[in-house]
């Protein structure tokens, strides 16, 4: 409650209005909400934080949990509907479904658009992962508020089956080595990988592999396959800069 009457205050028009934004939540997700100023905070970004008792109130720690609630559940589902298919197609086809740019049209689409709080520009808001955070931040919400099965339901009837064509992204084969390569070379920037470290795990090695542009460290990513690691890293490392460079 305390919360929910600190984001009145700070004058967030969109979710002024609890009876209509309770309204949309239910649309959205199927279920009504028991705690708004979850779905609230969701929508609150970092750039916009406000403080509490010297804390900062934002959607970081919902982001965060949210994150780990859709990649379980993205998992589970794919887990289940390709039992024949190894661990490295397992991880390739869950990175497309929630990287940062498919979260961000996800978002939109539901039109987080109208509820975001943040100090950025229209355009700002655009080039970074604002949206993206705000969708992981509100399956949080819907997980704190309904609990596992029904944000289960929620994600895979709501998103992954009306949204997300599966079979599609199946068969787009997204190198993201050679898109960092292209961006690099655009941008006049030296690209390299660097092997950090190689462990022997029973009759496994785990590779952490790390990328470097203009000698600068980026993203660090460990995998069991060596070309898994690089390209997860690869993904990481072109989202990092496309936020810094655009």
């Amino acid at each position: 409650m305390a919360l929910k009457k600190l984001l009145s205050l700070l004058g967030n028009k969109s979710t002024k209005n609890d009876k209509d934004f309770k309204n949309w939540v239910k649309i959205t997700t199927g279920y009504f909400p028991k705690n708004v100023s979850l779905y609230q905070q969701a929508f609150f970004h970092s750039s916009a934080s406000a403080k509490k008792s010297g804390a900062k109130i934002n959607n970081e720690r919902l982001e965060f949990l949210g994150d780990a609630i859709l990649g379980a559940i993205i998992a589970d589902y794919l887990f289940q509907i390709y039992p024949f298919k190894d661990e490295g197609f397992l991880t390739q086809l869950r990175s497309r479904i929630v990287n940062g740019q498919k979260l961000k049209e996800l978002a939109l689409k539901f039109g987080f658009n109208d509820f975001l709080r943040a100090s950025l520009t229209k355009d700002e808001k655009t080039k970074s992962s604002a949206y993206g955070d705000a969708f992981e931040a509100f399956i949080g919400a819907v997980y704190l508020d309904m609990g596992y099965v029904k944000t289960k339901k929620f994600v895979i009837s709501k998103i992954v089956k009306v949204h997300l064509d599966v079979d599609n992204l199946v068969n787009t084969n997204v190198d993201y080595k050679s898109q960092l390569q292209i961006f690099c070379q655009k941008k006049k920037l030296t690209l390299e990988y660097k092997l950090i470290s190689e462990e022997t795990q029973g009759a496994n090695k785990l590779y952490v592999m790390q990328v470097f542009v203009d000698n600068k460290p980026y993203i660090q990513f460990e995998n069991f396959s060596k070309r898994i690691a690089e390209q997860k890293a690869a993904q990481l490392t072109l989202e990092e800069l496309s936020k810094e460079l655009g």
